[in-house]
Order: C-alpha cells, then sequence, then structure tokens
C-alpha cells in the first residue's frame, strides 16, 4: 500500500519521505520489523520506541514515524506527527481500508460487569437473527464461531490478547466481520485502550457504561484520571446508555444529557427493572421502558447479573430489537466462563473477580443465596499492578468470608510474598485466615479441608488458563487442578 493512503487523516508536523512509498506492513516492536516497514516509535510504561529506531532501520523500516522532535534528524527517513498513538490508530484503520465504517459499534466500559454485558448482547442480537461480532476479554466470535488469533499468525500466544486489542489486532478483528458481512460489532473498551486512543476514529454507535471502582490505579494514578479515561467513550459515542444507579454514572448523565440514556433498579429512568427476584437457578425481574414492559429470566447468578442484562436490553432497544428477542437471547445465554461458574456440582465457584468491589460482591451473592452455609474466599493480587487494592481485598475477604485462603494470582516479577504481605496489612480479623503462597497447593489443601456445610470461592483467575510469574507465562487451569482433586 502507499504511504500517502496510510497516512490519511493524520496530523503531520513535518517529514522527509517520499508520500509514493510502497509499504509492506506496521510495527511498533523493532524486533518484528521487515523490509519497506513503517516503524512507529511509540513511548511505553517501560521503554521508549524512539530508543530502538536505529535498530527498526536495521532490520528494514523505510518510514519512522514519532512525535518526538529530537529523534528527527536527516539520516533518517522520518515523520513527525502531533500524536503518535493516535497516528497508529488511524494507520491500521487505512491499511485495512476503514472496516469500522461498515459496522454499527457498541462498546462497553467500566470496571466491573464489561463481559457479561457484552455476551448478553451479543446474544440477544444473535436470537434475533443479525449477524454479530464480538471482542471481549474471553472470546473473539464472528457469528459464533470463535477466531484463532493464533493460528491466524496475528498473536503469538493466545493469552495475550488484551481487554480491548492493540490497533494491528483490532482493525484485523474488524476487517474479518466486516469481509463476513456483519451488522455489529459488540467490543469492551478498556480504560487503557481508551487512555491509548485504541479505538481512535471509531464511530460508536452506543457507549455503555457499566460501574466505576477501584482499579488500574498503577495506571491512571488517581479516580478522577481513571472516571476521564472513561469518560472518553462517551465523548465519542453518539448514544450512551449508563447506570444511573453508579456515583459516576449519575456524573456522566448529567454531563451528557442529550445523548444519554439511563438504566438502574430505580423507576425514574429511562429503562429500569421492577419485582426483582434472585435465587441460586438465577434471576427473575421485569424491564419496563416507556410504559411497556418484558419479563427477563436469566440463568446467571446475582444482583450484579440485573445490572448487566439491563444494560444489555437498554442497548438492544436502542438498536431497535424486538422485545422476544430481547427475553430469549438473555434467558438463552449459557454460562460464561469464569463468571461465576460452578465447578460441575459442586459447591466450588470460579470467579475473575479481581477488584474489591467485585470480590465483595461475589462473597455477598453466596451468603445471600447460600445463608445456611460458610464461605472460603481464595485470592491473591496481580504483580506489577495497582498495590493500593491490596490490603482493600484483604480487609474484605476477611470481613465477609468465614475463611480465607490468601495466594498467588499473577505476582509477575514481583515476589508474591511481598504482594500477600501487602495483603495482610488490610486484615483485622487475626484468626480466619491461611497464607500458602503456591495457588496449586492452596487450591489443593483447601478443597481437601472443606466440610459439607462450606461453600469455596475462587476468586481472580476467572477464564484465565495461565499464571504469570517471573519464570513466564506458564499454563494453569483451575478446573484441571479441580478434577485432578477429585478423581483421586
Amino acid at each position: 500500500m502507499k504511504l500517502n493512503a496510510l497516512l490519511k487523516g493524520i496530523s503531520i508536523i513535518e517529514c522527509n519521505v517520499d508520500f509514493n512509498l510502497e509499504v509492506t506492513y506496521i510495527s511498533s516492536d523493532h524486533r518484528k520489523v521487515n523490509k519497506n516497514y513503517i516503524f512507529v516509535a511509540i513511548n511505553g510504561s517501560k521503554r521508549n520506541g524512539v530508543d530502538f529506531i536505529n535498530f527498526a532501520i536495521e532490520n528494514g523500516a523505510t518510514v519512522i514515524i514519532t512525535q518526538d522532535k529530537k529523534a528527527c534528524n536527516e539520516n533518517i527517513p522520518y515523520i513527525l506527527v502531533e500524536n503518535v498513538r493516535n497516528s497508529i490508530t488511524r494507520i491500521w484503520s487505512n491499511f485495512y481500508y476503514n472496516p469500522e465504517k461498515s459496522l454499527k459499534v457498541v462498546a462497553i466500559t467500566g470496571t466491573n460487569g464489561k463481559t457479561s454485558s457484552a455476551y448478553y448482547l451479543y446474544n440477544i442480537i444473535r436470537s434475533a437473527g443479525f449477524s454479530c461480532g464480538l471482542i471481549s476479554t474471553i472470546d473473539c466470535l464472528i457469528n459464533d464461531k470463535k477466531i484463532d488469533l493464533k493460528k491466524d499468525g496475528i498473536v503469538s500466544d493466545e493469552n495475550s490478547n488484551m481487554t480491548t486489542p492493540d490497533p494491528e489486532v483490532l482493525f484485523y478483528i474488524l476487517n474479518l466481520m466486516r469481509n463476513s458481512d456483519i451488522k455489529f460489532a459488540i467490543m469492551e473498551a478498556s480504560s487503557h485502550a481508551l487512555e491509548q486512543n485504541r479505538l481512535g476514529g471509531i464511530e460508536i454507535e452506543i457507549g455503555a457504561f457499566t460501574n466505576l471502582s477501584n482499579e488500574h490505579l498503577d495506571y491512571h494514578k488517581s479516580m478522577g484520571e481513571y472516571f476521564k479515561a472513561k469518560e472518553k467513550l462517551i465523548e465519542m459515542s453518539k448514544t450512551c446508555v449508563i447506570n444511573a444507579d453508579d456515583e459516576y454514572g449519575d456524573r456522566i448523565l448529567k454531563k451528557y444529557p442529550n445523548k444519554s440514556f439511563s438504566f438502574s433498579l430505580n423507576n425514574k429512568d429511562n429503562f429500569y427493572a421492577s419485582e426483582c427476584n434472585c435465587n441460586l437457578n438465577g434471576c427473575e425481574y421485569k424491564l419496563n421502558y416507556n410504559g411497556k414492559s418484558i419479563n427477563i429470566k436469566t440463568s446467571m447468578l446475582g444482583k450484579f447479573n440485573i445490572y448487566n442484562s439491563l444494560l444489555a436490553a437498554s442497548c438492544a432497544k436502542l438498536l431497535n430489537i424486538e422485545d422476544d428477542y430481547i427475553a430469549d437471547g438473555i434467558q438463552n445465554m449459557l454460562q460464561i466462563k469464569g463468571r461465576m461458574e460452578r465447578y460441575k456440582d459442586k459447591n466450588i465457584y470460579i470467579d475473575y473477580a479481581h477488584t474489591p468491589d467485585a470480590m465483595k460482591k461475589a462473597i455477598m451473592l453466596l451468603r445471600d443465596l447460600e445463608p445456611n452455609k460458610k464461605i472460603i474466599s481464595l485470592f491473591g493480587c496481580g504483580g506489577d499492578r495497582d498495590k493500593s487494592k491490596r490490603a482493600k481485598m484483604g480487609r474484605i475477604s476477611t470481613s465477609y468470608a468465614n475463611f480465607t485462603v490468601i495466594t498467588s494470582d499473577n505476582s509477575r516479577s514481583e515476589n508474591v510474598n511481598e504482594i500477600i504481605s501487602n495483603i495482610l496489612k488490610g486484615i483485622v480479623v487475626k484468626d480466619n485466615y491461611i497464607v500458602i503462597p503456591n495457588r496449586r497447593e492452596a487450591i489443593i489443601y483447601t478443597v481437601n479441608i472443606m466440610k459439607e456445610d462450606e461453600i469455596l470461592l475462587l476468586l481472580g483467575k476467572g477464564h484465565e488458563e495461565y499464571e504469570i510469574t517471573s519464570k513466564g507465562k506458564l499454563h494453569f487451569d483451575e478446573r484441571e487442578i479441580l478434577d485432578e482433586v477429585f478423581q483421586d
């Protein structure tokens, strides 16, 4: 593709290259650069791409794109831009001939509930007979077919995809969707992706907001900055669906009243749930809007799944999907892996909750549904991530669960024992927990000591089938460990 075609929509300050150059591919990783590549020098959290410009040129890069004026000189073929992250997003869109323009994109952001909400909406749209794609933390789907990005050579590790992929992967997927005649694309929008403008230039049909609580403060530094990142989705969306029961959702509604629709468990909102009932079989409620109502049933557990399905149903109504399809899509949705997933017929649940708010909700859900059983919470905290939530999670688990097993969870480059010591700082009750740093050993130990009147809640890993340590990414599936224990 010609360089000038790739540069459409990009603010260029100065350059010294021929726009008629033929470009083969684009990369921000100098190690992956080959002949006739563009190398985009991005300033990452740990490395500065500018430091690898010469390596990229040695590997075959014929164009360097940067926002660092100091890196530009006559010895390198450069394009100086205002914002390098904005530029790489537009370049990838141009590389695939702007696939997003052929799709109606619904993006969902918030701390918790993004994945479940996205699956609910995807299932509703498929129930209505429309073609649909899904980009989520767990799966990438096109009309119910899972896209294997590793097999396609787009990622080297099937577990490496983020909640919202980098532009290289994101626009590859959107291009697949367009080529499959997809009408709707449902995706999760993480705060990192919004802050880094990975969705830049995409016209968002509906931007939806679930909630906001303590998370990613290692990256955003404050709740205010975290909220600003999430708010970017609202700014770029044509229409918004907002949780009015959340403090930050209420702020959005007041700031963007002309394009926002509210959902809640309060009958003053555009879409609201009434006659709510939750038990071990799931939840039932009435979805009310414009003087009409829909009877909703879901097999997913907990009040938070009323919110998740209510968000999805609200979006579906704004997409003009009929009531019967909304009810069918929610009722027929299967268990989402790692979202309050019951292990076989045992009193064991696997959940992805890895924030203080999500942890508390998960524990309290089981306490409400099984009041005669004791709750054992098993969790750890991620290394190289927000340290401020560790003590909070220690306090929540030991306060609301009957017993807590503190262990590891993707320690990355940090020492597991140091992470655990941070967790222990929040503990008030001193006699209802145990520390077992090795997560496999912790699970085996806990299953073996469990009594009939106890429930084990495995928190943090959810759908993940790996453990990241200083040794790298290793296979780790809690279901397999449980299978081994019960086979014995």
